[in-house]
């Protein structure tokens, strides 16, 4: 990696806000939960549901401008809060802080009544759908409330792949693994156990560099017999759901937002709302 990239990512690694364009100030909110920052966007609407989502950025960048679009619109049209987890990022901090950042701000959310058993869903993009799905595995077998769905957008499930998609992810694959075994379920979950998981939905472009992850990822949640549904968008690029724009994306995020509505039982409200 070049040194000017690994300035641009490490310049990128500071936690950001939603712009003022797409969320009035008075509605966000910045809080630390586990000694983890957490940004909230209309974190009133907790008490009803939540929305908890990690970005993508290959474990490497942080959320980007269309991230927080993202969040803000699956957050607001479902009914609920949105809370974006600021998880440490490499080079700085490898494997397995992000993992840990996510389960310390979990687990502070759950015992502190932040979140209500069964009114939450677990959400993420690329790597952050990854990292989603590593901790939905780690809290199936916890004593912490679970999520009543995982939202896994172009998840980048396995960094054990022999051809990993893009310089970038090979580069950013070795640098938050570091010495540790790809093969880890916590760095690559597709590998990890699948049957105790929430449902979990998937949304992929049939284009997108990752879509193999997806497509994998579907097959062995069917063989362990784990309720799943998956969406992948003929002739879409790479993450419809969060970069996207145009139907197509409007189609993604339909199907996240349709699925976490029904996850946490807001379907109705937010019906009647509208």
């Amino acid at each position: 990696m070049s040194l000017v990239r690994t300035l641009r990512i490490l310049a990128s690694q500071r936690p950001s806000l939603p712009s003022r364009a797409l969320a009035d100030p008075a509605r966000v909110q910045r809080r630390r939960h586990g000694h983890v920052p957490v940004t909230w966007i209309d974190p009133e609407h907790a008490s009803t549901a939540t929305i908890v989502h990690l970005h993508g950025g290959s474990y490497v960048a942080g959320e980007s401008a269309r991230t927080w679009d993202f969040l803000e619109e699956t957050a607001r049209r479902s009914g609920a809060a949105g809370a974006m987890i600021h998880y440490r990022l490499a080079p700085r901090h490898g494997f397995p802080a992000a993992v840990q950042d996510v389960l310390h701000a979990l687990e502070a959310l759950s015992s502190g009544a932040v979140l209500r058993p069964g009114r939450w869903v677990l959400s993420g993009d690329e790597a952050g759908a990854g990292l989603a799905l590593a901790v939905a595995q780690i809290l199936a077998g916890s004593g912490v409330d679970s999520p009543a769905a995982v939202l896994l957008s172009s998840p980048w499930a396995d960094l054990e792949r022999e051809e990993q998609p893009g310089e970038l992810r090979r580069t950013a694959a070795r640098l938050y693994s570091g010495s540790v075994p790809r093969t880890d379920p916590r760095l690559s979950p597709l590998l990890g156990d699948l049957s105790a998981l929430p449902p979990v939905h998937l949304v992929s472009g049939e284009r997108d560099e990752l879509v193999e992850d997806s497509r994998r990822l579907a097959a062995a949640l069917a063989a362990a017999d784990a309720e799943h549904h998956m969406l992948e968008i003929p002739g879409a690029g790479d993450q419809i759901a969060v970069e996207g724009t145009g139907p197509d994306a409007q189609q993604a995020r339909r199907f996240l937002i349709e699925a976490a509505r029904e996850a946490m039982g807001t379907s109705s409200a937010v019906g009647s709302a509208h």
